[in-house]
């Protein structure tokens, strides 16, 4: 282009930008710019999106954009770096028109933009000049990946006057040359206008001011002639006094012109496509090819996850189902005899079965919930809602009641450092953590002490699980958080993989976490374990939490426990929750099984005696009592269930419920992970089954349903 002597304003190469990917051709934008322009002040997208009369401002959001985000010369083209061409109708237009079409398209006539003290881009002393922008999507090739084609537009400016000055090289002195194109209503519009003066030896030119179509159309010496460039019809008009005008000269020259101008372009982007082909080609074979290599090695490495697993659940499970089996059958046989429980020594081995089914059925329900969680936890199901939590008290205060025992030779210790030590994490899946970790070190430790430590390193908040048990082999140690990692304690109580758990929920948090090999507990012969945490964000002020606290104002759940008087860091586990259930509460439970129904009355009778319990076997039913004007505070909802009149699932049945008005809290009931399609549904929130037995953790069960945030948004009457 340069070599042919062409004066054009800039060559532009305009990528297609997503929103998501704007902040990044910004920040590329703004570094380039500081390292070889210093003296431009880069302002990132911009636009004309408050109109032309406006100039440019910042771009708003949209899904995507078109900014001349690359761009030769700089030098004097300033005022259009990242200009979004997307912001303005007549620039929309053409592009528009490339993507529709898949061809090169011409805008109508621009002033182009310009700096503040600038005349114009294109300007002249004679008259308002004009540019235009040609925009080329490329090329297609066969074998374009995804048919992903026209996606990003080279452009390049031209001036009018250029133009002009370039096609009137040969022509007569005293003629005149105009420019007008049809517009999108076939109205005739001026692009630029020029007149030769001057001899042989010396030629000026004069650009004229802007002339309406009709008033050349009569000039006895005109010679007019209509060119289809890709968008846009162009006419071109020469007059000339008398034995002077050459028109058919001149038109081939202009046409010339135009057509060489294009067919560049057009050359440039077959060559680069070409080439680019050709490299894709070449690319695309080796990645097949290692595609297939992967693809091979990932169905051999799922099968063989796919038999650990069965293995792992085939071995970890039929241990203590046949435990439990044993000891169903002996309390049995117990309780069918004539006098049934009448000699002590019976009495005391049916309450030892009873806890052997009890334990192995808690064992269970712990490893398939432990599962659920890793699965969510590997694949980023889990939700991590951060916010300020004081580690002494929301973390290992309330961790320490957990864990304590009353009558235990072993001491829970916390140790905060400060004490006031505040950081910005998801407390409820840092306290999950902690507790596995401490409930993890019990298994280990028959006398001395289990630590929970809170502390600073390097500006970082640092969490520990400490004890004084027999420690990890160290042939173990490299494999403590791997998925089914054998269980280390003598009795084999671990599911093997709560560590894997605390460490995906770590990394989701955007922690570590680690064994410190170099921890000793100072107990003869026993060395010990410590499981540190490193949070990786740094600790917060008490007065910048104050200051959060006045903007909302969160209610927290606080544990506290008594302090012993013998040292100011043992904790019993007296419970101090202020909270209580209410005293009555309409509570409806639907379930198509008999014995859960049954079971769940009787478990929540329990903690909340008044409540008014209803059943129903499936969502029709459901439905029928809340026809017959039965109100409810509380639903609880199942997600499979059988009817012989139709079958509803639990999510469906949540939606009828929501479109017939019904205001209260609903959760949904499954054994799978539901929740987002509960959610979705209109319910409040979900719960795993089965329910907890426990009296106290049934108890905060309902609890985080009767106070906890409500998702559903009832209508404001």
């Amino acid at each position: 282009l340069i070599n042919d002597g062409l004066d054009f304003k800039a060559v532009q190469f305009d990528p297609n930008v997503t929103h998501e990917e704007r902040e990044w051709y910004e920040d590329e934008a703004r570094t380039y710019y500081a390292e070889n322009y210093p003296y431009i002040d880069y302002q990132g997208f911009r636009g004309f999106d408050l109109g032309l009369s406006e100039g440019l401002v910042p771009t708003g959001n949209r899904s995507f954009y078109f900014p001349i985000h690359y761009m030769e010369p700089i030098a004097g083209n300033e005022a259009a770096i990242d200009l979004d061409y997307y912001s303005h109708i007549s620039r929309r237009r053409t592009l528009t028109h490339c993507f529709e079409n898949g061809e090169p398209a011409i805008t109508e006539r621009l002033l182009l933009v310009k700096g503040p003290n600038d005349i114009s881009r294109c300007g002249s002393d004679d008259a308002q000049s004009y540019g235009i922008v040609l925009m080329h999507p490329g090329t297609s090739t066969a074998d374009n990946p995804g048919g992903y084609w026209p996606r990003d537009l080279s452009s390049i400016v031209i001036c009018i006057p250029g133009l002009l000055e370039r096609a009137t090289r040969e022509h007569t002195v005293g003629s005149k040359a105009y420019i007008h194109y049809e517009d999108s209503e076939k109205n005739e519009v001026f692009l630029g206008g020029v007149q030769i003066h001057g001899n042989g030896e010396s030629r000026e030119l004069t650009y004229l001011q802007e002339t309406e179509f009709g008033d050349i159309t009569g000039h006895h010496m005109a010679y007019r002639e209509y060119l289809t460039l890709t968008n846009q019809v162009w006419i071109i008009t020469i007059t000339a006094p008398k034995e002077t005008y050459e028109p058919n000269i001149a038109f081939v020259v202009l046409g010339g012109v135009l057509v060489f101008l294009a067919s560049v372009c057009l050359s440039l982007w077959i060559y680069t496509s070409t080439q680019r082909t050709r490299r894709f080609n070449a690319m695309r074979a080796k990645v097949e090819n290692e595609k297939a290599a992967l693809i091979l090695e990932n169905t051999r490495q799922a099968a063989r996850a796919e038999r650990e697993l069965n293995d792992f659940i085939a071995h970890e499970v039929r241990n203590p189902v046949a435990a439990a089996m044993a000891a169903c059958s002996f309390v049995k046989s117990a309780v069918n005899e004539k006098e049934p429980l009448v000699d002590p020594q019976k009495r005391s081995d049916t309450r030892e079965d009873v806890g052997v089914i009890y334990n192995s059925l808690q064992f269970v329900n712990d490893l398939l919930r432990n599962m659920l969680d890793m699965h969510r936890a590997s694949h980023k199901q889990l939700q991590v809602n951060f916010e300020n939590i004081d580690i002494y008290h929301d973390i290992l205060q309330s961790t320490a009641g957990m864990v304590y025992q009353r009558d235990s030779k072993v001491k829970v210790i916390v140790e905060c450092e400060p004490r006031s030590l505040f950081v910005e994490s998801d407390c409820l899946r840092l306290k999950q953590i902690i507790l596995n970790l401490a409930r993890n070190a019990t298994k280990f430790v028959n006398e001395g002490f289990i630590r929970l430590r809170g502390y600073v390193v390097d500006n970082e908040v640092r969490l520990a699980v400490e004890d004084s048990g027999v420690g990890i082999p160290p042939e173990k140690r490299d494999l403590l958080f791997a998925k089914f990692q054998e269980s280390l304690d003598q009795l084999s109580q671990g599911t093997g993989i709560g560590l894997y758990l605390c460490k995906n929920l770590v990394e989701l948090m955007g922690g570590e976490i680690s064994l410190d090999k170099d921890y000793t507990s100072g107990v003869p012969g026993n060395p010990g374990t410590c499981i540190v945490i490193n949070l990786k964000r740094p600790p917060i002020s008490h007065e910048e939490v104050q200051k959060g606290q006045e903007d909302v104002e969160a209610p927290r759940t606080a544990v506290t426990f008594a302090e012993s008087s013998e040292n100011d860091d043992l904790l019993s586990s007296t419970s101090d929750d202020s909270r209580e259930l209410p005293a009555s509460l309409n509570v409806l439970f639907i379930d198509d099984d008999n014995i859960l129904r049954k079971m769940f009355l009787r478990s929540v009778k329990r903690v909340a005696p008044g409540w008014n319990m209803k059943e129903a076997s499936n969502g029709e039913a459901a439905l029928r009592l809340l026809d017959e004007g039965l109100k409810f505070d509380l639903i609880f909802v199942d997600q499979y269930m059988a009817s012989i009149e139709k079958q509803l699932l639990g999510t469906e049945t949540v939606l009828e419920m929501r479109a017939r008005g019904e205001t209260c809290r609903v959760f949904g009931l499954s054994a799978n992970d539901l929740q987002a399609e509960f959610i979705a549904a209109g319910a409040d929130g979900f719960v795993i089954k089965p329910f907890p037995t426990e009296k106290e953790a049934l108890r905060n069960e309902m609890l985080r349903v009767v106070y906890g945030k409500r998702v559903f948004n009832p209508p404001q009457q």
